[in-house]
């Protein structure tokens, strides 16, 4: 297992934003900015992206929806409200599918 990094800002419910494919946590300055008011976001670095470390797992959807359950688990998180954007919202969609009630 490895340990995602992240941004975080806020406090509320859990926003946990998601970005795309070669991008990190700080793709998402200017919504974090906005949705930290309401919420406690959660800019993540998926597995090899930004300053999450690669691991030795796969790069694939499967693998990230496991280490974002690794992640709510670590942080804390009963259950989130998920924003991805390109590849991180097919990592929203699977962890949505696989893990419903988080």
């Amino acid at each position: 297992m490895i340990s995602l990094a992240c941004r975080k800002s806020g406090s509320g419910d859990p926003l946990i934003l998601l970005h795309g494919n070669g991008g990190e946590s700080t793709d998402f300055e200017h919504q974090t900015d906005y949705f930290s008011s309401d919420f406690q976001v959660f800019a993540v670095d998926t597995r090899g992206h930004g300053k999450s470390p690669r691991g030795t797992k796969p790069l694939s959807f499967p693998q990230f929806a496991e280490d974002l359950l690794a992640f709510f688990d670590e942080q804390k998180i009963e259950k989130a409200d998920i924003v991805g954007f390109s590849d991180g919202a097919n990592t929203a969609i699977l962890f949505a599918a696989k893990y419903p009630t988080r």
